[in-house]
């Protein structure tokens, strides 16, 4: 699978999971569905939910490198470091492997093969 297929495949999931999630709230608001089903439905939306982010941070982690801001240096961090860190849609607050100031890092795409 491409990197292009893997990214919109994970925005797919995302949506797609939070548009349950509030789908079943439209239905237990509306008294539509019973309140015990509405736990259910809510519970399996967040666990699918929680899945989907979990895959599209995979495939973000997988696909980019990072540079540092203090000495332009190229690197991947630790998917912990990238997972828990600060960040923005472009850039991630991450302590640089090379000069080891902690900055805002610019995210790069990787291509396959490099």
């Amino acid at each position: 699978m491409s990197k292009k297929s893997k990214i919109i495949l994970s925005i797919i999931g995302v949506v797609a999971s939070v548009a349950f999630l509030v789908i079943t709230a439209i239905l237990a608001e509306e008294a539509m569905i019973s309140a015990s089903l509405a736990v259910v439905l809510t519970v399996i939306a967040i666990i699918l939910i929680f899945i989907a982010i979990s895959f599209a941070a995979k495939v973000d982690y997988e696909t980019g490198v990072y540079e540092c801001r203090n000495c332009g240096y190229t690197f991947k961090p630790t998917f912990k470091a990238y997972f828990f860190g600060m960040h923005t849609i472009t850039t991630r607050r991450l302590k640089c492997l090379e000069c080891g100031k902690s900055t805002w890092c610019k995210r790069r795409s990787v291509e396959k093969g490099e």
